[in-house]
Protein backbone atom coordinates (compact mmCIF):
# COMPACT_ATOMS: atom_id res chain seq x y z
CA UNK A 1 0.00 0.00 0.00
CA UNK A 2 1.17 3.51 -0.70
CA UNK A 3 0.11 7.04 0.17
CA UNK A 4 0.94 10.08 -1.95
CA UNK A 5 0.19 13.63 -0.77
CA UNK A 6 0.77 16.83 -2.72
CA UNK A 7 0.06 20.36 -1.49
CA UNK A 8 -0.38 23.58 -3.49
CA UNK A 9 -1.44 27.15 -2.76
CA UNK A 10 -3.95 28.73 -5.12
CA UNK A 11 -4.72 32.45 -5.17
CA UNK A 12 -8.49 31.93 -5.29
CA UNK A 13 -11.25 31.49 -2.74
CA UNK A 14 -11.78 28.10 -1.13
CA UNK A 15 -15.29 27.94 -2.63
CA UNK A 16 -13.97 28.52 -6.16
CA UNK A 17 -11.21 25.93 -5.80
CA UNK A 18 -13.52 23.34 -4.22
CA UNK A 19 -16.12 23.80 -6.97
CA UNK A 20 -13.49 23.28 -9.65
CA UNK A 21 -11.74 20.27 -8.09
CA UNK A 22 -14.96 18.43 -7.31
CA UNK A 23 -16.57 18.95 -10.74
CA UNK A 24 -16.09 15.56 -12.43
CA UNK A 25 -16.45 17.08 -15.90
CA UNK A 26 -13.46 19.39 -15.27
CA UNK A 27 -10.98 16.72 -14.18
CA UNK A 28 -9.74 15.90 -17.73
CA UNK A 29 -8.66 19.57 -17.98
CA UNK A 30 -6.06 19.17 -15.26
CA UNK A 31 -5.39 15.42 -14.81
CA UNK A 32 -3.53 14.08 -17.84
CA UNK A 33 -4.45 10.47 -16.99
CA UNK A 34 -8.20 11.16 -17.20
CA UNK A 35 -9.72 10.77 -20.66
CA UNK A 36 -13.26 11.44 -19.44
CA UNK A 37 -15.10 11.64 -16.15
CA UNK A 38 -18.78 12.07 -15.36
CA UNK A 39 -21.21 11.92 -12.50
CA UNK A 40 -23.27 8.71 -12.82
CA UNK A 41 -25.79 9.47 -10.11
CA UNK A 42 -28.31 12.32 -10.01
CA UNK A 43 -26.93 15.75 -9.08
CA UNK A 44 -26.07 17.42 -6.83
CA UNK A 45 -22.88 15.71 -5.64
CA UNK A 46 -22.97 14.41 -2.08
CA UNK A 47 -22.11 11.40 0.03
CA UNK A 48 -23.10 8.32 -1.95
CA UNK A 49 -22.77 9.98 -5.37
CA UNK A 50 -21.08 7.88 -8.03
CA UNK A 51 -18.55 8.85 -10.68
CA UNK A 52 -17.17 7.02 -13.73
CA UNK A 53 -13.65 7.76 -15.02
CA UNK A 54 -12.04 6.54 -18.23
CA UNK A 55 -8.30 6.72 -17.54
CA UNK A 56 -5.01 5.97 -19.23
CA UNK A 57 -3.04 3.82 -16.77
CA UNK A 58 0.30 2.20 -17.62
CA UNK A 59 -0.37 2.62 -21.33
CA UNK A 60 -3.87 1.10 -21.22
CA UNK A 61 -7.31 2.63 -21.06
CA UNK A 62 -9.19 1.46 -17.97
CA UNK A 63 -12.46 2.30 -16.27
CA UNK A 64 -12.66 3.38 -12.66
CA UNK A 65 -15.90 3.68 -10.73
CA UNK A 66 -15.90 5.86 -7.63
CA UNK A 67 -18.20 6.60 -4.73
CA UNK A 68 -18.16 9.83 -2.73
CA UNK A 69 -17.62 8.99 0.95
CA UNK A 70 -17.23 12.53 2.33
CA UNK A 71 -18.54 15.80 0.94
CA UNK A 72 -18.15 18.88 3.11
CA UNK A 73 -18.04 21.99 0.88
CA UNK A 74 -15.88 23.96 0.64
CA UNK A 75 -13.33 22.05 2.69
CA UNK A 76 -13.26 18.30 2.12
CA UNK A 77 -14.22 15.62 -0.40
CA UNK A 78 -13.22 11.95 -0.36
CA UNK A 79 -13.88 9.26 -2.94
CA UNK A 80 -13.06 5.55 -3.06
CA UNK A 81 -12.86 3.28 -6.06
CA UNK A 82 -15.51 0.61 -6.32
CA UNK A 83 -14.05 -0.80 -9.55
CA UNK A 84 -10.67 -0.24 -11.16
CA UNK A 85 -7.14 -1.53 -11.53
CA UNK A 86 -6.66 -1.68 -7.75
CA UNK A 87 -8.37 -0.20 -4.66
CA UNK A 88 -7.72 3.55 -4.60
CA UNK A 89 -8.95 6.53 -2.62
CA UNK A 90 -8.59 10.27 -3.16
CA UNK A 91 -9.01 12.97 -0.52
CA UNK A 92 -9.08 16.73 -1.14
CA UNK A 93 -8.69 18.97 1.90
CA UNK A 94 -8.87 22.74 1.46
CA UNK A 95 -8.00 25.45 3.96
CA UNK A 96 -7.94 29.24 3.88
CA UNK A 97 -4.52 30.87 3.59
CA UNK A 98 -3.67 34.56 3.58
CA UNK A 99 -3.00 34.43 -0.17
CA UNK A 100 -5.90 32.13 -1.09
CA UNK A 101 -6.45 28.41 -0.60
CA UNK A 102 -4.18 25.59 0.51
CA UNK A 103 -5.06 22.33 -1.25
CA UNK A 104 -3.87 18.98 0.05
CA UNK A 105 -4.58 16.01 -2.21
CA UNK A 106 -3.91 12.50 -0.92
CA UNK A 107 -4.12 9.30 -2.94
CA UNK A 108 -3.97 5.90 -1.25
CA UNK A 109 -3.55 2.79 -3.38
CA UNK A 110 -3.25 -0.90 -2.71
CA UNK A 111 -1.97 -2.81 -5.74
CA UNK A 112 -2.32 -6.57 -5.53
CA UNK A 113 -1.16 -9.59 -7.48
CA UNK A 114 1.50 -8.86 -10.08
CA UNK A 115 1.03 -5.10 -9.63
CA UNK A 116 2.67 -5.37 -6.20
CA UNK A 117 5.94 -6.05 -8.01
CA UNK A 118 5.83 -2.62 -9.65
CA UNK A 119 4.23 -0.73 -6.75
CA UNK A 120 7.19 1.68 -6.36
CA UNK A 121 6.89 2.63 -10.04
CA UNK A 122 3.12 3.07 -9.70
CA UNK A 123 3.61 5.27 -6.63
CA UNK A 124 6.23 7.42 -8.41
CA UNK A 125 3.98 7.79 -11.44
CA UNK A 126 0.98 8.80 -9.31
CA UNK A 127 3.11 11.31 -7.36
CA UNK A 128 4.35 12.89 -10.60
CA UNK A 129 0.90 12.94 -12.19
CA UNK A 130 -0.71 14.45 -9.08
CA UNK A 131 1.97 17.16 -8.77
CA UNK A 132 1.66 18.01 -12.46
CA UNK A 133 -2.14 18.04 -12.29
CA UNK A 134 -2.30 20.30 -9.25
CA UNK A 135 0.18 22.61 -10.96
CA UNK A 136 -2.29 22.84 -13.86
CA UNK A 137 -5.11 23.61 -11.42
CA UNK A 138 -3.04 26.51 -10.08
CA UNK A 139 -2.39 27.88 -13.58
CA UNK A 140 -6.01 27.44 -14.69
CA UNK A 141 -7.58 29.02 -11.63
CA UNK A 142 -5.08 31.85 -11.32
CA UNK A 143 -5.28 32.79 -15.04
Amino acid sequence: MFTVTEIVLIARSRADVFAYLTDAGRRPEWDETVISERLTSPPPVGVGSTIHSRMRVMGREVDFHWQVTEYLPPGRMAIVSTKGTFPTSLLFELADEAAGTRVSATIDGEPSGMLRLVEPMIEDSIRSTLATGLGRVVRILEA
